[in-house]
């Protein structure tokens, strides 16, 4: 690849900026990444893409894990026993959030119990992920009651989550709470795109709930290995080294739900006035 290429690339980019064409942005920006290549490494973002069909709605994921979580859904739906349904799996990963909650808060004065993270987070991945898929492999299908206890369920994992995380001296609970906001705007984006158009995104770029939740996983390890660090911000306000990540993470995602906004908005725009 010349040296003029990513130049070129940047200029454009300006151009667009300037005219204000944001949708044509994030199209240069997602073709740049897809031509890039570092040794052998190519990132096609097209191929990491999962298509289902989740009843009526068309359902897009395009997370690092979506293929490998697909391939284990084909292996272990068959093998969950008839007597388990739906619903229990939704009990399950709400066990597992619950499990992640008190580890956290524990965790603090006895770093053992991050143990339990670590295994809610995996509980929680395996009743998240297979209470909709055992229902589809099983044929057996409830569209309106399943989108509605999926939906509701997440919104009160999140606040679990954030909750258990801010009660737990790691993490401020107002930065705690604010990466839960975030969060379920986010899920509301997601929600009310289903509506208008009857598409489901269930991962954001190359990062979806499952690498969330190995992000979790990582910090819980970290978390009990590492001393706490203290930061005092202009000699009032103490922060620890986890406050300072998790609102790097908060504002990156906030970032992503204003992109999302805008381009989502011009393009709904454009359908929606192409006949005036």
């Amino acid at each position: 690849m010349s040296k003029q290429y990513p130049k070129n690339r940047i200029n454009k980019i300006n151009k667009y900026l300037k005219e204000g064409k944001f949708q044509e942005i994030v199209d240069e920006i997602k073709h740049w990444v897809e031509e890039t290549k570092i040794g052998e490494i190519i990132f096609d973002l097209e191929n990491l893409k999962v298509r289902y069909k989740r009843d009526t709605q068309d359902t897009i994921n395009t997370a690092i894990t979506a293929k490998a979580e697909e391939k284990a859904k084909e292996y272990i739906c068959p093998r969950i026993p008839q007597w388990m349904s739906p619903d229990h799996l939704t009990l399950i990963g709400v066990l597992g959030i619950v499990m992640v909650a008190f580890g956290f808060i524990l965790g603090f004065s006895n770093r053992y119990y991050l143990i339990f993270v670590v295994l809610g987070l995996i509980i929680n991945w395996f009743g998240d992920s297979f209470d909709g898929s055992i229902a589809r492999y099983r044929k057996r299908t409830r569209p309106n009651y399943g989108y509605y206890i999926d939906k509701i369920v997440d919104a009160v994992v999140i606040i679990i989550f954030g909750l258990g995380l801010g009660l737990s001296g790691f993490v401020k609970i107002e930065i705690s709470l604010l990466m839960s906001c975030i969060y379920l705007a986010l899920m509301l984006n997601v929600d009310l795109l289903v509506y208008v158009e009857n598409k489901c995104q269930n991962s954001f770029g190359w990062f979806g709930p499952t690498e969330i939740r190995i992000i979790g996983i990582m910090t819980a390890v970290v978390m009990f290995f590492m001393p706490m660090k203290y930061y005092t911000i202009y000699n009032t306000y103490t922060v620890t080294l986890y406050d300072i990540l998790l609102f790097i993470l908060s504002a990156l995602m906030f970032l992503v739900l204003i992109v999302s906004i805008v381009t989502k908005g011009i393009e709904l725009h454009k359908k929606d006035t192409k006949n005036w």
